[in-house]
């Protein structure tokens, strides 16, 4: 069922007229945006570093397009999926009006990002379960019980960072038809090529409203060069577009990702991501032989959550032995919880032997939901 997304959008924004930058041609000399005539010196880019960027990565936009099979005009490119977040957040609520919904223990920058604009954050935690299979799912009633006029946004992790938890096809249909016309819903899909489970993409055939989230920080091993990608109906591509100012992604960045997403370079992507996923198995095996460590997760992202009886210790001697691990203090579902990021085998095992695993028991596998 069709909605106008728009009219939920911040009145003031939906008739902003955005800004027009210097046209670019590439047989023309550039005598419209006071740029240097100059390379600088180093400057090895197809393009020249001297020149602006384009205003939008239109070559990259549709190069990632084609790779998540939608369509170009469906595409926002952002630096990083957390500019994705931003700028939703931006266009859509207004400072001491308006509330986005979060479902911790989940990404923190939903929150930061509220923070930032003014936005209120109404938190509907996480079911908890004695089977780790089930725990960390969504509370789909609770939801839908907290949803009130003013809330906006819906930030749905899957799978879902710190857990690690994939979130059910049912659970997420039923928020959408719960908040179609009232609220958009936000799937961060950032983990997503360490699962087994699809995407939530064939549920914005129905849903105007559900916005996709995607990140090539992982997948692609560029953390480092920060792109994202937004997936959703046109209206919102081209009005989060007008939000955003010109010339945000760089013309190194745009150069590094086109060659990430060549056809050799995804081929190496899938099998180290092959290799994390037995990776992750093995490494959860290895932890379960740890006498602190109670709990292992399931994951279907590229780390693992463990539960301890001895945080700081945990940490301690990992930090000793050269690895640092994440906590999460600030949060009380987690307080005894650690998460450990997936890596490659040597460094698997480092990690295993300087937290001390029992050796009479190191080819021991208990049960963790894997």
């Amino acid at each position: 069922m069709s909605f106008d997304v728009l009219k939920l959008a911040r009145p003031e924004l939906r008739d902003l007229i955005p800004y027009t930058p210097a046209s670019y041609e590439p047989d023309c000399i550039r005598m419209n945006a006071n740029e240097s005539p100059y390379r600088s010196p180093g400057d090895n880019t197809v393009r020249g570093l001297n020149i602006y960027p384009p205003p939008r990565p239109w070559a990259l936009r549709a190069r990632l397009a084609a790779h998540y099979a939608v369509p170009d005009e469906e595409m926002l490119v952002t630096r990083g999926s957390s500019e994705a977040i931003d700028v939703l957040i931006r266009a859509f609520c207004a400072a001491g009006k308006d509330e986005i919904l979060v479902c911790p223990p989940t990404f923190d920058m939903y929150r930061l990002y509220a923070g930032i604009q003014g936005a209120k954050v109404i938190e509907v935690p996480l079911r908890r379960d004695s089977d780790l299979r089930l725990d960390f799912a969504l509370n789909t009633e609770a939801v839908i019980e907290a949803l009130r006029d003013r809330t906006k946004l819906i930030f749905i992790c899957s799978p879902n960072n710190p857990t690690g938890r994939s979130m059910t096809v049912s659970d997420v249909n039923a928020i959408c038809d719960a908040t179609r016309g009232r609220s958009l819903v936000i799937l961060d899909e950032a983990y997503l090529e360490f699962s087994d489970k699809p995407s939530f993409r064939p549920l914005q055939e129905d849903n105007d409203h559900l916005v996709l989230l995607r990140t090539l920080s992982k997948f692609v091993s560029l953390a480092g060069v920060r792109c994202g990608a937004l997936i959703g109906t046109p209206k919102l591509v081209e009005l989060l577009g007008s939000v955003l100012p010109p010339y945000t992604f760089p013309t190194p960045s745009i150069e590094l990702v086109l060659e990430a997403l060549s056809e050799d370079s995804l081929k190496t992507s899938k099998k180290r991501i092959a290799l994390l996923r037995n990776e992750r198995a093995r490494l959860a095996r290895g932890l379960m032989n740890i006498p602190t460590i109670t709990r292992v997760w399931p994951s279907d992202a590229n780390f693992l959550l463990i539960e301890t009886t001895a945080r700081e210790r945990i940490t301690e001697k990992a930090r000793r032995g050269g690895i640092l691990l994440r906590t999460f203090g600030e949060q009380k579902s987690l307080e005894q919880c650690v998460r450990i990021t997936v890596g490659q085998p040597e460094e698997n095992d480092l990690l295993v032997e300087v937290l001390g695993a029992r050796t009479d028991q190191k080819n021991t596998v208990r049960s963790n939901g894997e």
